[in-house]
């Protein structure tokens, strides 16, 4: 992942498209007012979104059929994958 100011980014707009499309990276770009964004292709957005989308409707499911682990088991698990 790179990082470009907002001056770089306006400049160079074109190249950063094709090479964020082409070469599936991200870009930040940054603003002398500390906001940020970042550039990401609508392929990626769209399997990214797709993918949340299917991990709430999961996590809804195993709610509604009472399938679930508590807080101090979840942050157990979450500490063993974490020291992985």
């Amino acid at each position: 992942m790179q990082a470009v100011n907002y001056t770089a980014a306006r400049n160079n707009l074109k190249s950063i498209i094709d090479n964020v499309c082409d070469n599936n990276e991200e870009v930040i770009v940054t603003t002398k007012n500390d906001k940020s964004v970042v550039i990401i292709s609508l392929d990626e957005y769209n399997k990214t979104h797709a993918q949340l989308k299917r991990d709430v409707q999961q996590a809804i499911a195993e709610i509604e059929r009472g399938d679930y682990m508590s807080i101090d088991e979840a942050f157990e698990k979450a500490k063993k994958a974490y020291r992985a």
